[in-house]
């Protein structure tokens, strides 16, 4: 009997856990429509340019390439190699790339792709894992990354710790409780400061 691809996914994501606890915040990908709803809640309807920041197996990258307009580009970070694998073989799309390389460099990768910055941010990444020092840096760079008045949305199952850290660099801090996922989680957004 042929394995279906949520139950490889799950596996996958329980495999990258065990390997990395520290980079890997779930053992179970986020739900599709999951997926959806940040996508809603970043624009990305009207974005040209996006970064998904720890893309796992694709579960929001598939709900971002729904929602993303034709001429639109997707970059889609992911560091553990079997995930970034997984990626390139699900989607063949010539709007999205697999950038094996981490967030901290959306930067770079926006500067050596041509762009000014990206449109919206949207994050997995399980930043109560990583500490503060690193969490700082990461939305410093996210920041550098964000065109003027661009949203970051972010996932995460352990709120306390980001929002807070979200407000210190970017203001005011939406949430919105997703309960349609396994686990449940909340989902957190802000604007990086308008254009002066």
């Amino acid at each position: 009997m042929p394995v279906s691809q949520g139950l490889r996914d799950r596996l996958a994501f329980l495999r990258g856990y065990l390997r990395a606890p520290g980079a890997v915040g779930s053992v179970t990908p986020s739900s599709l429509s999951l997926g959806r709803e940040m996508a809603r809640l970043a624009g990305i309807r009207n974005a040209r340019t996006v970064a998904e920041l720890g893309a796992g197996t694709g579960a929001v990258t598939r709900a971002l390439l729904e929602a993303l307009p034709a001429d639109g580009r997707l970059w889609a970070f992911e560091i553990d190699g079997e995930f970034a694998q997984t990626l390139r073989a699900r989607f063949d799309d010539r709007r999205l790339k697999v950038v094996e390389r981490p967030a901290a460099d959306a930067p770079v990768v926006a500067e050596q792709a041509g762009i000014e910055r990206f449109d919206a941010v949207v994050s997995a990444l399980p930043f109560s894992l990583l500490g503060q020092e690193a969490t700082r840096a990461l939305l410093d760079a996210a920041a550098r990354a964000m065109a003027p008045g661009a949203p970051l949305v972010a996932l995460q199952y352990h709120p306390w710790f980001l929002a807070p850290l979200l407000r210190e660099r970017f203001g005011t801090v939406e949430r919105r409780m997703w309960l349609w996922n396994v686990p449940p989680t909340v989902l957190l957004r802000v604007r990086a400061a308008a254009a002066r």
